[in-house]
């Protein structure tokens, strides 16, 4: 009986949207994988922007700043943050993308930006 029930219940999730396993994508025309170099640059510095626990991310592009950390960033802090993250999710990527969306939120969860980004290819992005 309790393989018929599991067995029933996998055949039930299988046929739910976001259950089935992904098929990779074909790469998009004309995108790139970041250089190696580039990613663990970039690895390297949202590392230590995360050493205090106000920040963390995921190699998605997701990430989660303190608010008040986020706030006193200037525009060009923030550009650089969402460069680096856009940069480590075109390295993380299964297939080399030619956008990645980039979403940091707060620790509350409020969005406070998303973004579609080209991860650059410039070995220099995320230099130290």
């Amino acid at each position: 009986m309790k393989r018929a029930v599991a067995a029933c219940l996998m055949a039930s999730a299988a046929a739910l949207p976001g259950c089935q396993a992904e098929t990779p994508k074909e790469p998009e025309r004309g995108a790139r994988r970041p250089p190696e170099p580039a990613c663990e640059r970039a690895r390297r510095s949202l590392n230590r922007q995360g050493r205090d626990g106000s920040f963390l991310y995921e190699e998605t592009g997701a990430a989660m700043i303190d608010r008040e950390n986020w706030l006193r960033l200037n525009e060009g802090g923030r550009d650089r943050l969402i460069e680096q993250l856009a940069v480590v999710a075109g390295c993380a990527a299964a297939t080399p993308q030619r956008e990645v969306e980039i979403t940091i939120r707060a620790e509350t969860g409020e969005v406070l930006t998303r973004r579609r980004v080209v991860p650059s290819t410039d070995f220099r992005t995320g230099a130290d």
